[in-house]
């Protein structure tokens, strides 16, 4: 059997003796384009652009037909880096750096698999048939876990590819060879766009708790740390995003469902990513290359502080309860088809962030155009508060944010959006479970994001 990377090259990809005597610590990355992610390299802080003491593996499903990450699927371990033929990034870049800061006495490892234009219930649900509309989008779950998928694929559920490389358990197997102690510590999921412009939105809460539970039964991890991003409200029409005007209830569904799953579960935080620049031109859909590095800088924030460790890897870190011990109440209600987490005409009451003083670009919390109240958030060099959507979304607060792990990218305002300390808020729950509704409705209806 070929060695991995893992031990070649004294110097490039060695292990300190510390980090020898510690589990390799692995985060699990996973969902739809904006996980891909489009940073251009171009604008990533040079120290970033290959990082040879974080592992990673990766794969995007469009390799299935000589797509344009075909040459950035992984066979072995590698450095973090951008991958495919354009060298792009999503937030495992500066999330990576993050972790390497907070946990120096463990290796990171970075296992990435994300295709854009999917869905949960067509694409990543565990079990599925391949899609016929969309093979080289089938059967995400397998894709990712591989021999760990507890799921049987016979007859019309046939895997239609069973031997790619990589895989969840190839890359734990290459771990293992080397004799490696592996703690798999976490899944990042960032998704819901495409359910955003079609039914399956008013279902979205019931198949995301679906697809969390099974990945911890296959994982054996029962309580596995799970960090969400919340679809962005650049989807709004009233905001110029591509969704089509009377599907903002939809938006509203699947920005609920993500915050009331995160509430109801101790072992799941939400990230806010509504003060994200959209990528340019006109790209609505994704975002530019300074939100994937904060992007990767909220995701760690929010996993360090369902660790425990918050605010190791950033300045602060800040939950809906609020650094500061300000608590948050999701007072608002909603009808069906209404904005649940994301509050809409009802009102909402955003929790205050941690203090901290503004920085350059910094700002308070903006609060959306129908009705949302916006606490005071802190905001950090080039960041801002986070801000609500025009339909009513709930504003989180920032806080006072500084650079990624010890590299100094990716400032701004940490913004991260968690569950309320202790359980609080769960006003929301009952708000999202009216938004549930059309559940069983396969096709997609308008609205997708291209894939």
């Amino acid at each position: 059997m070929k060695r991995s990377c893992i031990a070649l090259a004294a110097g490039v990809m060695s292990l300190s003796a510390s980090a020898m005597a510690q589990p390799v610590k692995l985060f699990v990355l996973a969902g739809q384009s904006n996980m891909v992610g489009f940073g251009v390299v171009a604008e990533l802080p040079a120290e970033l652009k290959s990082q040879p003491d974080i592992w990673y593996d990766h794969h995007n499903p469009d390799a299935r037909e000589g797509g344009p990450y075909a040459a950035a699927t992984s066979t072995d371990w590698g450095p973090l880096e951008p991958k495919g033929e354009a060298r792009r990034y999503g937030p495992e870049i500066t999330f990576g750096r993050a972790m390497a800061a907070a946990y120096p006495e463990h290796r990171i490892a970075i296992v990435k698999m994300a295709q854009g234009g999917t869905n949960l219930v067509d694409h990543w649900g565990r079990g599925l048939a391949p899609d016929p509309e969309v093979l080289y989008k089938s059967q995400l779950y397998h894709a990712l876990l591989g021999k760990l998928d507890s799921a049987t694929y016979a007859g019309d559920r046939a895997l239609r590819y069973p031997d790619e490389p990589t895989r969840l358990d190839n890359a734990l197997a290459r771990l293992e060879s080397e004799g490696h102690e592996v703690e798999i510590a976490a899944l990042l999921w960032m998704q819901g766009e495409n359910e955003a412009g079609w039914s399956a939105a008013f279902s979205y809460g019931d198949t995301l708790r679906a697809f969390i539970a099974a990945i911890r039964e296959d994982l054996g991890v029962p309580g596995l740390p799970v960090v969400l991003g919340r679809i962005s409200d650049n989807l709004y029409p009233a905001n110029g995003g591509p969704i089509a005007a009377g599907k903002e209830a939809n938006i509203d569904a699947v920005r609920a469902a993500q915050v009331t799953v995160a509430e109801e579960d101790p072992r799941v935080a939400w990230v806010d990513t509504d003060d994200f620049t959209p990528r340019p031109p006109s790209d609505a859909w994704h975002f530019d290359s300074a939100a994937y590095q904060l992007l990767g800088q909220r995701f760690a924030d929010a996993y360090l502080a369902l660790a425990g460790e918050a605010g190791a890897s950033s300045a602060s870190s800040s939950s809906s309860a609020g650094s500061a011990g300000a608590g948050a109440s999701s007072a608002g209600s909603a009808g069906a088809g209404g904005g649940g987490a994301t509050s809409g005409a009802s009102g909402s009451t955003a929790a205050a962030g941690s203090a901290g003083s503004a920085g350059a670009g910094g700002g308070d919390v903006t609060a959306g155009t129908s009705g949302s109240t916006a606490a005071t958030g802190s905001a950090g060099a080039g960041g801002g508060g986070a801000m609500a959507g025009s339909s009513g979304s709930t504003a989180a607060t920032g806080s006072a944010g500084s650079a990624a792990g010890s590299s100094g990218a990716a400032g701004g305002s940490s913004g991260c959006s968690c569950r309320a300390a202790g359980g609080q808020g769960h006003g929301v729950t009952a708000a999202a479970l009216a938004l549930i509704a059309l559940a069983g409705l396969r096709r997609r209806q308008g609205g997708r994001e291209p894939g």
